[in-house]
């Protein structure tokens, strides 16, 4: 199934040459060709996620932080890549972020033994509890929106699980990975203008940047993803952080799917482009 991605990412090659200073533009013929392959990984992981991935939890106070952990089978120190899904994922299971939404892929094809054997890794894909969100956004549905000045308390228990994994495990604190899309693409956003100096590099899908944080992102490995006819999100909200990172000084990368619905993020998360740009960030590097 990962050959089918293979004339993808060489003409996405041609698109990227000058990514900091133009978006790329993906027309649909290309990415359409693609869906029967996603269909195939959505299924398989769907299947394959609850078993591969341990269910825990952890206390802060009197809230419970449910998430699943995977680890390499090995005692060197790895990167961590972390995962938040999308609205459809919330609930108190522990389950049903691995097995419907965005990040059955999204969690699921890091741990696969695909990628394991090519690269291991720590994969942490949290679920954030039900009728929460991972940011205070007010509306999805505005272009523009303020920071907080706090975290929500599903991120603000996120920030505290890491420390608490990166004590307890052999995870290279020089290559975390940040992603998420949709709701989870708005929580990327919250959490690295907050901690830019935590993430070796981050992904972006079908999110947006809180208002006036460009300047905190200028050194960090971003790269954006929207969908042109998004009806959630406002492609509007990728486009402005793309520019105002740029004017700032930064170097992020953009990319759109013409024409494309809010649900672009398995074109994203099975690019092998992606995948390789993600993994070759180290912080500081």
């Amino acid at each position: 199934m990962r050959c089918l991605f293979l004339s993808f990412v060489i003409l996405l090659a041609a698109m990227a040459r000058n990514f900091a200073a133009e978006p790329e533009i993906v027309p649909p013929s290309v990415y359409i060709a693609l869906d029967p392959g996603i269909a195939a990984w959505q299924e398989r992981l769907a299947r394959g996620n609850p078993d591969r991935f341990e269910a825990r939890t952890s206390a802060r106070g009197d809230r419970t932080i449910r998430y699943r952990w995977f680890a390499p089978d090995t005692e060197a120190r790895m990167p961590l890549v972390i995962v938040l899904h999308g609205s459809s994922g919330k609930g108190n299971d522990n389950l049903t972020h691995l097995i419907t939404g965005n990040s059955v892929i999204g969690a699921g094809y890091w741990a696969t033994p695909e990628w394991q054997a090519d690269q291991p890794c720590f994969v942490l894909a949290p679920q954030c509890p039900g009728g929460e969100m991972w940011t205070r956004t007010a509306s999805w549905t505005s272009p523009v929106h303020p920071l907080s000045p706090e975290p929500a308390p599903a991120l603000s228990d996120l920030m505290h699980l890491l420390e608490e994994l990166l004590a307890a495990h052999p995870i290279d604190p020089d290559r975390i990975y940040l992603i998420g899309a949709s709701m989870g693409g708005y929580g990327v956003w919250d959490w690295i203008v907050r901690d830019p100096g935590r993430f070796a590099a981050a992904i972006a899908v079908c999110g947006g940047m809180p208002k006036g944080q460009a300047g905190t992102l200028r050194d960090l490995p971003l790269w954006i993803f929207h969908g042109e006819n998004d009806g959630i999100v406002p492609v509007e909200e990728s486009r402005r952080a793309f520019r105002e990172i740029l004017a700032a000084g930064g170097r992020p990368r953009y990319r759109e799917y013409q024409e494309g619905p809010h649900s672009v993020s398995s074109y994203t998360y099975l690019d092998a482009g992606v995948e390789e740009w993600l993994f070759a960030q180290r912080r500081g590097g």
